[in-house]
């Protein structure tokens, strides 16, 4: 099957139900998307009749090897990209064209009006992106891929922990063993955080030793063009040296206890989802374990305080793709979607707890396409 073909033709006839003739697709994912290819500094024109790349000789070849069934308009060093652009426009005979509102600057907007000035430009929002939400059967096997991609270099990672490595030291190594498992990067850069600094969603790492904390959070993903997002919270193996910033981290919460809790509060998310399913929905089931769950030595704690960022996205060609899965989303699952389902309590001085894992939206489920066990003292 042509899944470029496929995917052209759908953003037509969403194109034409909105008025347009053509659309000028600037964002160099949604290019990738339409088109195949991954270079950058190109443009593609959709129209009913064609489909146009508009590019320079850096990538000719790499054009020929990527795209399929696609005009090429190859521009000289000596014409800037908006020119050729125009150019192409005015060639097409068009007298309405999209361009990607939330892409696109003020700037190159104006600069094209005034270069085609017979030629309306007009704003659409998150049209291809809306496309993009669900995935093809190629799309969901690429994802997979990214999957096992970042859970073989989570094995790696684990098994060469030492108690010395610093977060900085341990991100490093994960970017490293993505790569050696197959990855063209990370999706993002990993995020590893030891002992209460795990109360930082996205901690930046630092120099700070592995056995200073009880526990580290790891959160990483695999990028091979389409991307992969895991996290998983681990009890260390190590002895703790005490420190007076750790204190809390070390004596405070039970650890098993509050990683129970997150555990409940994804299998009550992943419950809900399925086609048709309201994302705010599958995000409240989640915070409602957390306003429920009382801490046996703590129940005066109100963790779904501690809940503090939306409990999941959609993953693809970028690592944050619609739907958004919060407490404010109008968005509604759809088969194909592909979502992660993150819960995790951050408390300050302490540290978090997060546990995340990607699912395949189905007619009436979901399939986890995450393989790794959910044991938070898996360093072997």
């Amino acid at each position: 099957m042509d899944y470029y073909l496929q995917r052209r033709n759908h953003l037509f006839r969403a194109l034409k139900k909105d008025g347009h003739e053509a659309l000028l697709v600037t964002n160099p994912t949604n290019v990738r998307y339409l088109s195949g290819f991954t270079g950058d500094s190109s443009y593609l024109l959709l129209t009913n009749k064609n489909i146009i790349l508009i590019s320079d000789s850096r990538f000719e070849l790499q054009i020929a090897e990527e795209c399929k069934d696609v005009e090429v308009v190859i521009r000289p060093h000596t014409k800037k990209l908006l020119d050729a652009a125009a150019e192409v426009v005015v060639k097409s005979g068009l007298k309405s064209v999209g361009v990607e509102a939330a892409h696109i600057t003020v700037m190159v907007l104006e600069a094209l009006s005034a270069a085609v000035p017979k030629v309306t430009f007009a704003q659409t929002k998150n049209t291809v992106e809306a496309l993009r939400n669900v995935k093809d059967s190629s799309e969901v096997e690429a994802i997979r891929q990214a999957v096992r991609v970042a859970e073989r270099a989570f094995h790696m990672f684990v098994s060469t922990l030492r108690e010395t490595d610093t977060e900085k030291e341990m991100v490093d190594s994960m970017e490293a063993f993505v790569r050696r498992a197959g990855g063209l990067a990370t999706s993002f850069p990993p995020i590893v955080a030891v002992g209460e600094r795990g109360a930082l969603p996205h901690a930046l790492p630092t120099t700070r030793p592995f056995q200073e904390g009880t526990k580290l959070l790891v959160d990483w993903g695999a990028d091979l063009g389409y991307k992969s997002d895991l996290t998983r919270t681990l009890k260390s193996p190590f002895s703790t040296i005490p420190t007076r910033r750790n204190k809390l981290e070390r004596t405070g919460y039970a650890f098993e206890e509050l990683y129970a809790i997150v555990q409940k509060a994804q299998d009550a998310a992943v419950k809900m989802l399925r086609h048709g399913v309201a994302a705010k929905d599958v995000d409240s089931a989640a915070r409602k374990v957390f306003a429920d769950a009382k801490l046996r030595d703590a129940p005066q704690l109100k963790l779904a305080d501690h809940f503090t960022h939306g409990l999941g996205h959609g993953i693809g060609l970028e690592i944050h793709e619609g739907p958004s899965i919060r407490a404010n989303s109008e968005d509604i699952l759809e088969a194909g979607m592909v979502v992660t389902i993150e819960p995790g309590i951050y408390i300050p001085e302490w540290g978090g707890i997060r546990l995340e894992d990607d699912f395949l939206i189905l007619k009436d489920g979901a399939n986890r396409l995450t393989t790794l066990p959910h044991d938070y003292g898996a360093i072997h």
